[in-house]
C-alpha cells in the first residue's frame, strides 16, 4: 500500500486510530474515495459501497457487491391492488421495517455453470444425471461447453446443492429472504429492483416471459443491459432469468409476524417448502418481478429449470 502524499505524522496517527489511511492509486484521473460516516453514505456508489475508515471502499471483490447494514421497508401495501389486478400478494403484506445488523456481499450475478463445474471438480458439489432436469432448457452438461454455455446460470438445483455451491465459492451461503429483498430494492421502497416502472420488454435489461422482444430463453450471467438491468445494490438479474433459492423456510404469515418490525429475520425454524425469489425467464406476470414478491418450491423433491442461485458472504 502506498500512503497518499503530503500526510503529516499527526494525520497518520489519527488514521491509524480510526481506520486505514487514504491510499494513492497512482491514477491522477481517478477520484479519491468518498468520505463517509456509515454504509448509508456509500449506497449510491457503483463499486465502493461500504464505509471503512471513513472512506467508501469495496470489501467484496470484483464478482460481488456490498449491501450495507441498516433498516429498510420490506413487503408491500394492499392499497396497490386495483380490481382484479393483484400487485401486492397477501403473503407480502403488510409493509414493515426490517433491520439488518450486518452488511454483506451478494453476487453481482447468479451462479454460472462454470462456477458450479469448479465445485463439482473439487468434490464439493454433486452432479447427478437428474441435474439435466429438462432436456432442452437445463444448462448443465456432463462435459464443458463453449464459453457462452459455461456462462449460463446453473439451473435445476436442489436447495442443498445451492447451499453447497455457495459454501464452495469463497465460503459463502444462501441469502436470507430479508437480505435478498434489501439487495433487490435498497432503502427507497422501490417496487422493482430497478425502480417503480413496470417491465415492458427484455431489451431494457430484464429477462422475463411477458414482454416484447422476449424469447423465453435464459441468457448468460452478466449479459443484461439497459435501464432495468441493475438492482438497488448494483446486482444483475434480480428480476427474471432464474428464480433464486434463499435460506428461509416458507411461511405464508412471515411478513405479518414482522408487522411491528423485525431485526435479522430468518423465517420459521422448520417447514415443507423453501422460499424462492425474483421471477424467471418464464414469468408472464410483472407482479412476479416485484422486489417484494414471494414464492416457494419443494427443496429436495422437485428440480426446476426456472430455479438457480445467488450467493452471499460477510466480508
Amino acid at each position: 500500500m502506498r500512503l497518499a502524499a503530503g500526510l503529516s505524522p499527526l494525520v497518520l496517527v489519527l488514521w491509524a486510530a480510526c481506520g486505514e489511511p487514504p491510499t494513492d492509486s497512482g491514477d491522477p484521473t481517478r477520484p479519491p474515495p468518498r468520505a463517509c460516516s456509515s454504509d448509508d453514505d456509500c449506497e449510491e456508489e457503483r463499486e465502493n459501497r461500504a464505509c471503512r475508515g471513513h472512506r467508501c471502499v469495496n470489501p467484496c471483490g470484483p464478482t460481488m457487491t456490498y449491501v450495507g447494514a441498516g433498516s429498510f421497508l420490506r413487503g408491500c401495501d394492499a392499497k396497490e391492488n386495483s380490481g382484479m389486478t393483484v400487485h401486492c400478494a397477501p403473503n407480502a403484506q403488510p409493509p414493515h421495517m426490517v433491520t439488518l445488523t450486518q452488511g454483506f456481499c451478494i453476487g453481482k450475478t447468479e451462479v454460472s455453470v462454470a462456477e458450479y463445474r469448479r465445485c463439482v471438480a473439487a468434490g464439493a458439489c454433486p452432479a447427478p444425471p437428474e441435474l439435466v432436469c429438462a432436456p432442452l432448457t437445463a444448462t448443465w452438461r456432463a462435459q464443458p461447453g463453449d464459453e457462452e454455455q459455461e456462462r449460463m446460470p446453473i439451473n435445476c438445483l436442489l436447495h442443498s446443492e445451492a447451499k453447497a455451491v455457495c459454501a464452495f465459492l469463497d465460503g459463502g451461503r444462501l441469502p436470507t429472504e430479508a437480505e435478498w429483498e434489501k439487495a433487490a430494492r435498497g432503502r427507497d421502497e422501490r417496487r422493482f429492483p430497478w425502480g417503480n416502472a413496470a417491465p415492458t420488454d427484455c431489451s431494457k435489461g430484464v429477462n422475463w416471459g411477458g414482454g416484447q422482444d422476449c424469447q423465453l430463453e435464459l441468457w448468460p450471467v452478466g449479459s443484461g443491459r439497459g435501464p432495468q438491468a441493475l438492482s438497488a445494490s448494483q446486482a444483475l438479474d434480480m428480476a427474471g432469468n432464474l428464480w433464486e433459492w434463499v435460506a428461509d423456510w416458507y411461511s405464508e404469515s412471515a411478513y405479518m409476524a414482522c408487522r411491528d418490525g423485525c431485526t435479522d429475520p430468518t423465517g420459521p425454524d422448520t417447514g415443507v417448502v423453501r422460499v424462492r425469489r425474483g421471477g424467471s425467464y418464464k414469468s408472464l406476470k410483472p407482479q412476479e418481478l416485484r422486489a417484494s414478491f414471494r414464492e416457494f418450491h419443494l427443496p429436495e423433491l422437485a428440480r426446476s429449470d426456472m430455479i438457480g442461485v445467488r450467493c452471499v458472504r460477510v466480508p
